[in-house]
């Protein structure tokens, strides 16, 4: 009887060692499974801070190529300025030297030439003269006003641009 129940015990004990062994690969197992996700995990995470990092270089080299970009624009504006500028010193020049002895004349003399003048020729030409110079006063105003104003709405529109 002892030595059958001394059978039943070793086959008891082989069968909880096959056991133990079983579920010892088997945690084997499940370590290796996990330390390959957490690997997996890992690369992941790595992969995520790259392509961050990544986006954040290109971010930087957008926003590098947005203030080259505006530096550029304001360069070529202040250029346009520039020779908007000349344009227009040029432009007073050339209104200032069109006659330069009825530039001298103040408009009282001219009324006077016309009052003392003796035909009426002389008071149509000094009529002339006056009405010719209103006009080029017009023409002035008007071209200095269209400047600003382009000068205003070149400004208005950078600023919304910007």
């Amino acid at each position: 009887f002892l030595l059958k129940e001394l059978d039943t015990l070793r086959a008891k004990n082989k069968k909880l060692q096959d056991k133990l062994s079983e579920k010892d690969k088997e945690l084997k197992t499940i370590k290796l499974d996990l330390e390959l996700q957490e690997r997996a995990t890992e690369a992941k995470i790595a992969e995520k801070i790259a392509a961050l990092v990544e986006e954040v270089y290109s971010a930087q080299r957008d926003r590098d190529e947005a203030v080259m970009a505006r530096l550029r624009l304001a360069n070529e504006e202040r250029d346009e300025a520039f020779l908007r500028v000349q344009r227009l010193e040029e432009s007073l020049k050339e209104l200032e030297n069109i006659n330069p002895e009825e530039n001298d004349m103040t408009l009282q003399e001219l009324l006077n030439r016309i009052n003392n003048a003796d035909t009426g020729i002389d008071i149509l030409k000094n009529g002339a003269i006056i009405l010719n110079r209103i006009h080029r006063t017009k023409e002035r105003k008007k071209k200095i006003i269209a400047e600003e104003m382009n000068a205003v709405i070149e400004q208005r529109d950078a600023a919304l641009s910007q």
